[in-house]
């Protein structure tokens, strides 16, 4: 299914396997719009279409080039045959394993980046560990925290999530109008169970859930009256507006996009020290942090947080929105990755 744009002109495949948003497809689509911004040729490529996408309409929206698949490596080889793209870029295990056994001896180059640090289970938990020891065989590998780098090989690049940075907000929320919230996956790594615990010793503060997963049901039927659920939104742009604070009680990370989002608006954001989470947030400065598995340390810089004067908000809203415009924009990351993109096809030309 083309749309938009012929894949054949395209330079650059971000090629990914998606049934809906989440940390990786808010990295692809940053990643689509500033190298197309930049006036790269680039193509986002489905390897399964699972239907209506919320990528795929941000990636239309924005005049970006995107196709689908039927799911099978021999649709993905019979596309790399056709049309022939300079650099395959790969995001998540499936995209990345099936790249590798692909473009081996090819004319295209393979650049594969790293995102989740979680352990998995089951026979995800083999596809990971095929992901990782198969890596040596992308021309270049990214991971966006330290702890998956040092599980991938020792050349491996570290490579900074970014984001676009929105027009400034005149006026953010103060705690006694903005929500505290909670927004990702529900799953055990993210920690939304800490993140009720801290809910329940303040019954009389408003407590918000964005996201779906498959602790779903189990946190409902735990959560105290003052929690509320949302469930998956499609489009964040509507939601942060309303946010004073992002709680991110992770177990395990890499460096989540939510996080960057959130400060870009100047919205300060609470978490545990995990992943690079210490490399974009500066404790008692634009958020805090707390050591893994502590609600009552969460509790207390919600606490802090709640009795802050106006003048001290605004300070942490402005350091939030710096810090993320000074290392983690859209106009910093993507000059840095054309740079690489640009050396391994001219590496590839000489070879």
């Amino acid at each position: 299914m083309l749309t938009q744009h012929s894949a054949s002109k395209s330079h650059i495949w971000l090629l990914l396997d998606s049934r809906c948003g989440g940390g990786i497809e808010s990295h692809v689509l940053q990643l689509a719009r500033g190298l197309n911004k930049y006036q790269q040729q680039v193509c986002v490529v489905f390897i399964k279409d699972y239907g209506q996408h919320p990528l795929r309409s941000a990636l239309i929206a924005s005049g970006i080039a995107t196709f689908s698949l039927d799911g099978s490596i021999i649709s993905l080889w019979r596309a790399l045959q056709r049309h022939k793209p300079a650099i395959v870029h790969s995001h998540g295990y499936k995209a990345a394993i099936y790249a590798r056994l692909l473009l081996a001896g090819s004319r295209s180059t393979l650049v594969s980046t790293y995102h989740a640090g979680e352990q998995s289970r089951g026979l995800l938990r083999f596809y990971c560990w095929l992901d990782r020891h198969s890596a040596r065989w992308s021309q270049k590998v990214f991971a966006v925290s330290p702890q998956i780098a040092a599980q991938l090989p020792e050349n491996t690049q570290l490579i900074d999530n970014f984001v676009d940075i929105p027009p400034a907000i005149s006026q953010l929320p103060t705690p006694k109008r903005g929500q505290i919230a909670f927004v990702g996956r529900l799953s055990h790594e993210k920690g939304p169970d800490l993140f009720l615990r801290m809910a329940a010793l303040y019954p009389r503060q408003q407590f918000h859930i964005y996201g779906n997963g498959p602790m779903g049901t189990v946190l409902s039927d735990l959560a105290s009256k003052n929690v509320y659920f949302h469930g998956y939104v499609d489009d964040m742009g509507s939601i942060w507006p309303r946010i004073g604070l992002l709680v991110m009680p992770s177990r395990q990370e890499g460096l989540p996009m939510a996080a960057l989002e959130a400060m870009a608006r100047g919205i300060p954001v609470l978490a545990t020290r995990v992943g690079a989470l210490d490399q974009v947030i500066e404790n008692n400065r634009n958020g805090w942090l707390v050591k893994p598995e502590k609600p009552l340390a969460l509790a207390g810089c919600l606490h802090t947080w709640l009795t802050m004067t106006r003048r001290q908000h605004l300070a942490f809203q402005q350091a939030a929105r710096q810090r993320i415009t000074r290392r983690f924009s859209t106009d910093i990351a993507i000059p840095k990755l054309i740079q690489s993109y640009r050396a391994l096809d001219n590496a590839r030309k000489t070879a």
